[in-house]
């Protein structure tokens, strides 16, 4: 009985050293005594198991489980430090809510460089659709937009002519700006921030041209409301204006100009203004230009002369309100 005992201890010292399972040895050297020796000499030295089956097997500690190490690591995308377990594989950043790789080499990288999250798309198309409630798109609001995504997604050369693509083609789309943020704020499962931040964004584009029109405000209102900020909606919007007024002073038109431009007089009624202000954006849309071929020179004049005005009805129509 001792020697059996002694065989089992010796059995179970030595598959510790291999990783193996020591009561289970020890049992086995206890009834085989030298074979199990023999047997535990020639079984080769248990690895870590990949990071597949560490995930795959998780909640259940095994003979030969190590459990994982976690990991500090920069987001390729945010630039933020995020926690992973030490595992290469896909890992979404919880800042940015962007999907990255980490490798075998230690480091992580973008994921995939056209890829768009779809939280991303639905951002983009609610900027189109903005855009283009007034029926015509302007250059500013399409430089607006550019700056926003490069300045909040920081994108791959790929991804931005991908979220051009979705923003050129969303125009036109059949979906609807309020379904658009419903998808939008049920995906991001009440990250705050990012909501406030694009309804923030909806308001640059909305002055890009100037002014913040009542309908485009009405819209940005209804996506505030969808997102749970119907009450804080015009502090927000007092936040902005409080920070940007500045920048927007240099676009306004004086109201005799806008007069001028629209070539009507103080004395027209409000019906008549808005007739003739119809009728410019109609003779000068950039759209009727490019159907005839016209240079990108006269498309970019096209579009700054219909935001101007659009600049000095909008300021002519609050003037009168």
């Amino acid at each position: 009985m001792t020697w059996r005992i002694l065989f089992g201890i010796a059995c179970a010292l030595f598959a510790s050293t291999k990783r193996r399972n020591v009561v289970l040895w020890f049992i086995a050297g206890f009834f085989f005594e030298v074979f199990a020796l023999i047997i535990l000499f020639f079984l080769p030295k248990t690895i870590r198991q990949s990071g597949s089956s560490r995930r795959s097997a998780a909640g259940r500690r095994g003979p030969s489980m190590q459990w994982t190490r976690k990991g500090t690591h920069i987001c390729p995308y945010c630039g933020s430090s995020v926690v992973i377990d030490d595992i290469p594989g896909r890992w979404t950043c919880p800042n940015c809510g962007q999907t990255f790789t980490y490798g075998t080499d230690g480091q992580t990288h973008q994921a995939d460089e056209e890829t768009l999250m779809p939280q991303v798309e639905w951002i983009v198309k609610l900027f189109a659709k903005l855009a283009k409630q007034d029926g015509i798109v302007s250059e500013n609001e399409v430089r607006q937009v550019d700056l926003i995504v490069r300045q909040a997604f920081q994108p791959s050369r790929q991804q931005r002519r991908k979220i051009m693509t979705i923003f050129n083609e969303s125009r036109y789309s059949d979906e609807s700006f309020e379904s658009i943020a419903q998808n939008l704020y049920d995906s991001l499962g009440g990250h705050r921030d990012v909501l406030v931040d694009t309804v923030t964004a909806l308001l640059a584009i909305a002055v890009a041209d100037g002014a913040l029109r009542p309908e485009e405000d009405a819209m940005i209102g209804a996506a505030a409301g969808i997102f749970g900020l119907a009450r804080h909606y015009e502090v927000i919007k007092a936040q902005f204006f409080g920070q940007s007024s500045s920048s927007r002073t240099s676009n306004k038109t004086s109201l005799e100009e806008g007069y001028r431009l629209l070539g009507c007089t103080p004395s027209d009624s409000d019906q008549v203004i808005k007739k003739k202000y119809r009728q410019l954006i109609k003779d000068n849309h950039p759209d009727r230009l490019m159907s005839r071929g016209a240079s990108e020179a006269d498309i970019k004049a096209a579009n700054e002369k219909v935001a101007q005005i659009k600049r000095a009805y909008e300021q002519i129509i609050a003037a009168r309100s």
